[in-house]
């Protein structure tokens, strides 16, 4: 099983792929987050060590998504992290890989496309 973080802050569109990525066989969130507050609390707590992918949002409320990539792999060493932003630019994929991220994908890729990420990134 495949163990997911979801860090977004808009809760419809959260839940949402929640539900999506939870029915899949092989897959699981573990944990969900609307801020980096709230990421970092959960990174905290029990799940240290436990994650296998996190899904990370760009805009989050207290600030930039990529804020968490240092934060996760120091809490789950071996975690992949896929950035899920709706304001993708030209050159950003890149940055963003060369910042820590595994995988970039845009919001208005179908579940499936993100459910087939998350597969491939925790089987690496």
């Amino acid at each position: 099983m495949i163990s997911i973080l979801l860090v977004e802050d808009h809760t419809a569109f959260r839940g949402a792929l929640a539900f999506v990525l939870t029915h899949e066989p092989d897959l699981k969130v573990v944990a969900q987050a609307g801020s980096i507050a709230e990421a970092r609390a959960i990174l905290e707590g029990d799940l240290e060590g436990r994650l296998d992918v996190a899904v990370v949002d760009l805009a989050l409320p207290d600030g930039d998504g990529r804020e968490l990539i240092g934060e996760l792999r120091r809490s789950s060493p071996s975690i992949s992290i896929v950035i899920l932003s709706a304001s993708i630019w030209a050159g950003s994929e890149d940055e963003l890989v060369q910042e820590g991220a595994d995988a970039v994908l845009d919001k208005v890729q179908s579940p499936s496309t993100i459910a087939s990420e998350v597969r491939r990134l925790a089987s690496e």
